[in-house]
Parts: structure tokens; C-alpha cells; sequence
């Protein structure tokens, strides 16, 4: 008898696990796509950093710097100290890593990013592009997204009103049809958020629109909805071309309503079409407590930490342009005499006028008394 009970409980634990819910979702034209790994692995995206978990590995890595002093490590303090806020001294210590070992893709992209949270965008752009060359690669081949948001902060200084007329990414149709150009713009966006809070951020508002476009087209209107209202709620954009795009996913639902996936005879679950995803599903807060870091516990001396990692500290570089400074420059171009010629200039005319001068007072004297 105990055997028959064992062995069913054995096959209703094992069909327990055989349970999948099947999600669907319509794009822009009505057509069904199966979204179940994505909607059930979707990675929120992050509105801060967990500032609790990085000071515990900032006081680790410490430890493991004055111990053992591994350059990578000194690296990974860099980055912990950008997520925290100390992105001037992230973006130093990176410096002194990056010129020690050019070659690491790590390092350049890490230096351009801390330049950029610097604000200064000339040098970000050298060392993402730097970046490019030394891993075309990286981020599933995304770090072109990076490269048009800083041509963008470019053109913004040039004009503040360049995303008026213009969106970052500048998307063609094709691109906006494409599920790779679609996973490569959530990468950037996903690795920005934490660092580009609300409530106002253009650049951030216009990959969301750029994000939502590729959803429409792609895979779901419901996600794509839902990224619009983050661009508009969460980033500040009030322009009526993006409220449009809402009420033309919320008109898209209603029409496509009717449409349902098939049933699974065979299925041990549900098949779900989805329908309104909450601002809730799209964002996580990872400092829920508003911890602030003790920074008396964490060093922020550079040159000690350069020397614990072993690292030469780097003389900063004109072109970076994060010393301004007194710079004498000398332009060989410029046409003149150079000093010594000066000098001996000036020596010559005192010869000329002392041999021509007395003779020429002379001169007037006698004519001047002959007549």
C-alpha cells in the first residue's frame, strides 16, 4: 500500500514542476508574439544603487588591496566608488589604471564613463570610442548607443534645443524592425538608469521613445506603453508627439482585443495574453531604506590607493582637458623673430644711430654757418 502512495506522490511533485505559463503579447499590426522568457526574466530597470552592498564590497576590496595590491582590484574600487557618487575621484584613480594598462577594454570604457559623469564629454567620447577598438564586442555590441548619446551632449552645447527636432539614436525604419538594435538600446538603458535619476532628463526620455518604437514594431504594445509613460512620468517628457504614442498603444489594445493565442490541450498551465504592465513592473528601488554610505570607513586618498594597487600616478594629459591650468604654448607658425633675434635687432640700430647720427649734426652745423 505505501508503495501506490509514494509513487503518485512522486508524479504530483514531478507535475508541479511541469506547470508553464505561456505570455503573448500583439505588436502595432496585430500580430501575436510568444514573450514568455523575456516577461519572465524582464530586468527592471534599476533607480539607484544598493549604496548598503557597496560599501561592504568597498571595505572588502580594501582588505584585499593593502594585502594583496592587484591593480584589477583597484579597478573594481573605481567603479564601486562611481555607482556611490564619487565619480571625480573614480574618474582619477582610472586615469593613473587606464595609462598603466592601455590595452584593457575595462579601463578605457570605465575612464570614459567617469568622464562623463564629470561632465565632461569631449574626453568621455575619446575613451568609449578607445574602448570600441580595443572590444567591438562589449555589451552585445551596444556601446554604439553610448557613442550616439555623447554626440548628443555634444550637439546639446552647441544647441539646447537639439532634441527639439532630433532624437538620439536618429533610428531608421529598419532599425526600429530590428530585435538586435531592440536588446542593444535596453543594455545602454538598462546600464544608465541608476545613474540618470528623474525628473527631468531629455537624452534618457528620448531612448525611451527609441525603446518603445522598437517594442511596438517588435514584440509588444503593452511593454511599449509602458516605457513611453517612464519616459513621460519618470523623465520629464511633456511633448505631445510622446503622449500621441500612448494613446495610440492604449487604441492598439482595444482594437487587437479580440485577438487571443491558442489553447494548450497538453499545457500544465495558463496562456496568458498580457494587458496593462504597471510603471511598478518596470522599476526597482535598491535603496529602499535611503542607506548612506559611512565614508569614514572607506579610503578615499588617491595616492594611497594608487600605491597599494602599485600604480605609477599619471600626469594628466592637456588633451583630456581635466587640469585646467597656466599652459604655455608655442605655435611655430607664427612668423616674427624669436628673442635672440630680437636682442641682436636691437643692438644694430644702436650702432646705426650712433655712427650715422654725429656726422649728420655735423653736416647741418657747417651748412648752417656757410650761409
Amino acid at each position: 500500500m505505501k508503495k501506490p502512495i509514494l509513487f503518485l506522490f512522486i508524479l504530483l511533485y514531478i507535475n508541479s514542476f511541469a506547470c508553464l505559463n505561456l505570455y503573448f503579447s500583439v505588436d502595432h499590426e496585430g500580430h501575436l508574439h510568444e514573450i514568455t522568457d523575456f516577461h519572465e526574466t524582464f530586468r527592471r530597470f534599476n533607480k539607484n544603487f544598493n549604496l548598503k552592498r557597496i560599501q561592504d564590497k568597498l571595505e572588502k576590496l580594501q582588505l584585499e588591496l593593502e594585502n594583496e595590491g592587484h591593480y584589477q582590484l583597484l579597478s573594481d574600487y573605481a567603479v564601486l566608488l562611481m555607482k556611490a557618487g564619487e565619480v571625480e575621484l573614480s574618474r582619477d584613480l582610472l586615469i593613473s589604471l587606464y595609462h598603466s594598462h592601455p590595452d584593457e577594454y575595462q579601463l578605457a570604457a570605465n575612464l570614459g564613463t567617469a568622464y562623463e559623469l564629470c561632465g565632461e564629454v569631449d574626453s568621455a567620447l575619446k575613451y568609449i570610442e578607445k574602448g570600441i577598438e580595443l572590444n567591438p564586442n562589449a555589451h552585445e555590441g551596444s556601446e554604439w548607443v553610448h557613442i550616439r548619446i555623447l554626440k548628443t551632449k555634444q550637439e546639446l552645447q552647441l544647441d539646447s534645443n537639439y532634441l527639439e527636432k532630433n532624437t538620439v539614436l536618429q533610428l531608421s525604419e529598419n532599425d526600429e524592425n530590428d530585435s538586435l538594435v531592440l536588446n542593444q538600446i535596453f543594455i545602454q538603458v538598462h546600464e544608465r538608469f541608476p545613474f540618470s535619476p528623474g525628473p527631468k532628463d531629455p537624452i534618457m526620455a528620448s531612448l525611451l521613445v527609441d525603446l518603445g518604437d522598437c517594442f511596438a514594431n517588435i514584440m509588444s504594445i503593452e511593454y511599449a506603453k509602458a516605457i513611453y509613460t517612464l519616459a513621460k512620468n519618470y523623465y520629464g517628457d511633456d511633448s505631445p508627439s510622446t503622449q500621441k504614442k500612448i494613446d495610440m498603444m492604449i487604441s492598439k489594445r482595444m482594437e487587437f482585443n479580440p485577438i487571443q493565442p491558442e489553447r494548450h490541450v497538453n499545457l500544465q498551465g495558463e496562456v496568458i495574453k498580457l494587458s496593462g504592465i504597471s510603471q511598478s513592473r518596470m522599476l526597482d528601488d535598491n535603496n529602499k531604506n535611503n542607506f548612506e554610505i559611512d565614508w569614514s570607513r572607506i579610503q578615499l586618498n588617491t595616492d594611497t590607493l594608487l600605491n597599494w594597487a602599485n600604480v605609477t600616478p599619471f600626469v594628466i594629459e592637456v588633451e583630456d582637458s581635466i587640469a585646467p591650468g597656466p599652459i604655455a604654448i608655442v605655435d611655430e607658425t607664427i612668423e616674427g623673430p624669436v628673442l635672440g633675434e630680437t636682442q641682436s635687432n636691437y643692438w644694430l640700430w644702436i650702432v646705426v644711430i650712433c655712427c650715422i647720427l654725429p656726422p649728420l649734426f655735423v653736416l647741418l652745423y657747417r651748412k648752417k654757418r656757410n650761409q
